[in-house]
């Protein structure tokens, strides 16, 4: 009687959880559909670059609740990786973070949105700095992109601050179903670039998708 084939060696389980000093990100459970429709009805305008509100009407929760099963899935497929970022003691809900595979192979795109009234705070920074070092340390690309809209100051601040240099402006350009089609700014941070960034100091826990600690 043969001896049966070894199994193949599992893939390295990406965080599911994620703590920095002030912040938890976390992939999103069914729950999150509910404070996620808080989190953008209280915004108004500010995240108009992100939500379309057809006739000026709030978002149905069905449409969150469909956007938070497609981006679980996709977490939990290794895809797409959508962080939803979360205050430790209340639980509320301030945004969302993602690494996107869109930017090609060895790389990846930073994207994430901020509730308007925990904006100016420094979060924004500091949850992009997280996915900043896991991308570097943990996927080991060799390149991320941050892209945002001409007149998106903050994210272009953002991006700035944590070490991305501007490459260009990119014409005409519609990257997701969601997005106004326009022109976008390009920033680009390179594995070689990475130990000299602020997100190479900050301090992180991981856990894994059953709550274990990641080394």
């Amino acid at each position: 009687m043969s001896a049966s084939a070894p199994s193949p060696a599992a893939a390295p389980s990406p965080p599911y959880l994620v703590r920095t000093s002030r912040l938890v990100l976390r992939c999103l459970e069914p729950e999150d559909a509910v404070r996620r429709q808080e989190a953008v009805d209280s915004s108004g305008a500010h995240l108009d670059f992100m939500f379309r509100r057809p006739d000026g009407r709030p978002i149905p929760l069905e449409t969150h609740v469909a956007s938070v099963r497609k981006c679980r899935g996709s977490f939990d497929l290794d895809q797409d990786r959508i962080y939803g970022v979360f205050e430790p003691g209340t639980g509320r809900m301030l945004g969302e973070t993602g690494l996107l595979r869109r930017a090609g192979i060895g790389a990846l795109e930073l994207s994430y949105w901020l509730r308007h009234d925990a904006a100016g705070q420094g979060f924004a920074t500091e949850m992009a700095s997280a996915l900043v070092k896991l991308a570097f340390e943990r996927d080991q690309v060799k390149r991320m992109d941050l892209m945002c809209t001409p007149d998106n100051v903050r994210s272009a601040a953002v991006a700035r601050r944590l070490g991305f240099t501007f490459e260009g402006r990119l014409r005409d350009r519609q990257l997701a179903p969601y997005h106004e089609r326009g022109d976008l700014l390009c920033f680009t941070l390179l594995a070689s670039e990475y130990p000299h960034t602020p997100a190479r100091q900050l301090p992180l826990q991981c856990f894994d998708f059953i709550g274990q600690p990641l080394p």
